[in-house]
Parts: C-alpha cells; sequence; structure tokens
C-alpha cells in the first residue's frame, strides 16, 4: 500500500510544481515599462529589474478605451505598436494598466472583468491583452480586435 502512494505523493507534487511555475508571468532580462495609473500622468513605475526606465502616459478621465497589458507580452506589443503608428495625434484616448507587475491593476482587470464581462472569468480566458470599451462597457480580448476596434473609432 505504501509502495502506491509514494509514486502517487510525488506525481502529485511535481504537477503542483508544474502548474505553480506555469502560472508565474513571463520574466524578462531586458528593462521594460511598467505603466500604472496613479496620477494624473501615468508614470512608468521602477520595478527591481526596472530602475532606469520612464516614460509618462496621460490619465484621461473619459477613455476610449482602457488597455489592459502585461510587460513582456508580445500580443500586447502588437496593440502598442498599432497605437504608436496610428495614433499620433491622439485622437484616441487611451488608458494603459500593466497587469504583471502592478497589484492594483491586476484587480482593476479582475473587477472589470467580473462586473461587465463575467464570461471571460468563468471560461478561465482573463488574460492581456484586454481592452474595456467604458461607453459600450464591453470587453475586448486580443490583439486583433482590440487593433479592429481602436480602427473603428478613428474611422468615427
Amino acid at each position: 500500500m505504501v509502495k502506491k502512494i509514494i509514486p502517487f505523493l510525488i506525481g502529485l507534487g511535481i504537477l503542483f510544481c508544474l502548474f505553480y511555475l506555469l502560472s508565474q508571468p513571463p520574466k524578462s532580462t531586458d528593462n521594460n515599462n511598467q505603466k500604472t495609473a496613479d496620477t494624473t500622468t501615468q508614470s512608468v513605475g521602477t520595478t527591481e529589474n526596472n530602475k532606469d526606465l520612464y516614460k509618462d502616459f496621460p490619465v484621461y478621465d473619459n477613455p476610449d478605451l482602457v488597455f489592459f497589458w502585461g510587460n513582456g507580452c508580445p500580443h500586447c506589443e502588437n496593440v502598442e505598436k498599432w497605437l504608436n503608428e496610428n495614433n499620433k495625434d491622439k485622437k484616441i484616448k487611451v488608458n494603459y494598466k500593466e497587469v504583471y507587475y502592478n497589484k492594483d491593476n491586476q484587480t482593476a482587470l479582475y473587477n472589470t472583468a467580473k462586473q461587465y464581462c463575467p464570461e471571460i472569468i468563468e471560461n478561465g480566458g482573463i488574460g492581456v491583452p484586454t481592452g474595456f470599451d467604458p461607453a459600450t462597457k464591453k470587453c475586448i480580448q486580443g490583439d486583433t480586435l482590440i487593433v479592429e476596434f481602436l480602427t473603428s473609432k478613428l474611422a468615427k
């Protein structure tokens, strides 16, 4: 009996360790941005790995999109690249909320999804990039859908 329990416990321990490792946000070795929403102007905060890189992002009272993103997320970078190329005159007001390193923004993403898009949580699909349209109270997930939404905003 003991010979059967020990391999089971070892296997269970290995599965737990794998789950823990795979559920952690990606760790980056370069100096990436961390955008926060604590003041009138969002400043890129410092983390232990990110002490020298600062950049300002405006915070709008009535944004067209709240953009939840993760530092190092390639799909989030696609949206940021599109914004840099297409929104130079700031026609679209975007509030940035980095969620990998900012616990307040993680909570904001969860609460937004819980209140306006519970199906995201129920399906286990809460993640980044996620956009939230305050006008329609809808969540938009994925870089392609967010870029399509922003493109339609520019066309108006």
